[in-house]
């Protein structure tokens, strides 16, 4: 699936909490307002797939998930989807939560997601990783 890129997508936030402060948390939860295009994800503990991350975008943004049967385990069917809803609603910020514990693909699809769409990524770390 072909999407358009972002010219200039917007310069990367990167939070780093090594005490794993609880106002950060506090903040980026309070911060979680889709109807005013703020969204802050929680990624699914203990997994590391491209679909999973997708889908999580989708539920942060209160958007239905593929149905059972459906072909949930295409992730760049999930991306594109969590695209094609950040730019429909419209959707301006991202923020994630626990980024030290993602891998370095679902970094560069995060990175992607922000080329596609335009939004400004927040990475909340609470390590010295990524």
């Amino acid at each position: 699936m072909t999407m358009l890129l972002c010219h200039v997508p917007p310069p990367v936030t990167l939070v780093l909490d090594p005490y794993d402060d609880p106002h950060h948390l506090r903040a980026a939860l309070v911060g979680h307002q889709p109807h005013h295009g703020r969204i802050t994800v929680h990624p699914t503990p203990g997994t590391d797939s491209a679909t999973c991350l997708g889908l999580d975008v989708l539920a942060a943004l209160g958007k239905p998930l593929p149905t059972i049967g459906s072909r949930t385990g295409d992730g760049e069917r999930s991306w594109a989807m969590a695209a094609a809803w950040i730019l429909a609603a419209p959707t301006t910020h991202l923020t994630v939560l626990r980024a030290h514990l993602l891998s370095a693909p679902r970094l560069r699809e995060l990175l992607l997601l922000r080329s596609r769409t335009g939004v400004r990524l927040h990475l909340v770390c609470h390590r010295p990783r990524p």
